[in-house]
């Protein structure tokens, strides 16, 4: 502001004389006078004021260069040393998808790992390493500085893991495995799905299998591989075609024998009433019987009536329990007042579960029917035609005699023999590990 103040005072001295007045100069005089004036100001005060600023800005910058070496050059080292040991930890892996199922039946999707046991099936990837230990260089006689170590490590056996998932519809599962030099290995994670998710659905819907595999190198997870498959998946009532590897197929329909159902305990309060002082004796004699089969099968009547006054209509269908068809839950069956053969028959069986009897389902051809071991562990069955609950005149002796007859004449035409008929023993099944389908 010195050199400002310098400039101005000529102006106030100039004005101030005598000789020269603001009357004696022309307006062009004095426009002129005070251009030069702001000339003057400008060229000598703007270039230290820039002079100041410019020195501001460089320190600004070299400050920012310096947080900009300390902060990227550190990172860009961590990156492309990470992209170096990853590469280096997965260079030698590679995936391929073996085996997807594409059509999961949820009848039986949380019991693949027993009905597919020592397969592949629902789904399985090969890891491959690639890496020869023979195929190193060894550069140790070359130079001090490296060793062939730290080559050969790289190329060693990989531990991995593959994580799989269904879409909407499963949990996350896992299986970790060693895979050697220049081996394949097999994974084949066990799919757990979520009932809540598939017990409503009432017709199939698309969506797919995920697969993750990962190396698994000082606790962190190394992604190569990664896969999206198409699968559907089918209501819970499917009797879904399944591989002919399933060993057993028939004894399957165990998942629909629901021993457990909510309407259960209104059905045993209606059984106690039409049994002698009001109790279920299973395997016991009752006071008037002559044996323990005779009071099963007095059990068994009392079964076949409270069913009869239900109302349950019989839907015939002469494919009883083929691979595609549907197939009620006894609960649905209770619901809907009908059922086809198959429905009435793992109706009848869940009862008869539940009350402790030893129970079979009787597959013939085209048809079936349920059956009982007419005293605990017996060889000796019984059998009731379950149809003819549809029928408010039928009896249960009738109904009894049709399913006897029934059953001599498949044993007499060799069906049980040749395996077109079959006795499917609940209790085996659960043994097997077959269990009910929980269904609300």
């Amino acid at each position: 502001m010195k050199k400002l103040a310098f400039l101005v005072m000529p102006l106030l001295i100039w004005g101030c004389s005598d000789n020269i007045t603001n009357q004696n100069l022309s307006e062009e005089q004095l426009n002129s006078l005070l251009d030069s004036l702001k000339i003057a100001a400008y060229d000598s005060i703007y270039p230290e004021v820039y002079s100041d600023l410019d020195s501001s800005k460089q320190a600004f910058l070299d400050s920012l260069k310096t947080a900009a070496y300390d902060s990227i050059y550190p990172e860009l080292y961590d990156s492309i040393y990470n992209d170096i040991y990853t590469q280096s930890t997965i260079h030698s892996l590679s995936a391929s998808v073996y085996i997807i199922k594409e059509d999961i039946y949820t009848a039986f999707a949380n019991q693949y790992p027993l009905m597919y046991k020592n397969s592949e099936y629902p789904i399985s990837v090969d890891i491959k390493n690639n890496c020869s230990s023979s195929s190193w260089i060894d550069v140790s006689s070359l130079t001090q500085d490296y060793s062939s170590y730290a080559l050969s490590s790289s190329c060693s056996a990989k531990k991995v893991v593959v994580k799989t998932w269904v879409d909407g519809f499963s949990d996350t599962t896992s299986v970790t495995q060693t895979v050697s030099n220049s081996s394949s290995t097999r994974f084949s994670p066990t799919i757990h799905f979520l009932p809540e998710k598939y017990l409503s659905l009432t017709a199939p819907v698309q969506t797919h299998f995920q697969i993750r595999a990962y190396a698994l190198e000082n606790d962190r997870e190394i992604l190569f591989f990664s896969s999206s498959d198409p699968t559907t998946i089918h209501p819970v009532q499917i009797n879904g075609a399944e591989y002919t590897i399933v060993e057993n197929r028939n004894w399957w329909w165990g998942v629909w024998v629901t021993p457990g159902m909510d309407s259960l305990q209104n059905i045993l309060d209606e059984l106690s009433k039409k049994l002698p002082d009001g109790t279920v004796k299973v395997y016991q004699k009752y006071s008037d019987d002559k044996s323990i089969a005779q009071s099963s099968s007095r059990i068994v009547k009392a079964v076949f009536e409270v069913l009869q006054a239900r109302g349950i209509n019989y839907i015939q269908n002469e494919s009883a329990g083929s691979n595609g068809q549907k197939i009620k839950y006894p609960i649905e069956v209770l619901r809907t007042r009908g059922g086809l053969c198959i429905e009435t028959t793992v109706l009848f069986a869940s009862i008869l579960e539940a009350l402790g009897m030893q129970t079979f389902i009787v597959s013939v051809p085209g048809h079936a029917f349920v059956g009982w071991r007419t005293e605990k562990d017996s060889n000796t069955l019984d059998f009731v035609e379950t149809t003819l609950i549809d029928h408010e005149t039928s009896t249960y002796k009738y109904a009894n005699n049709s399913a006897i007859e029934r059953y001599n004449e498949e044993v007499d035409a060799g069906t049980f023999e040749s395996g077109e008929s079959e006795l499917i023993d609940i209790e085996k099944v659960r043994k097997y590990g077959i269990m009910p389908n929980d269904i609300p």
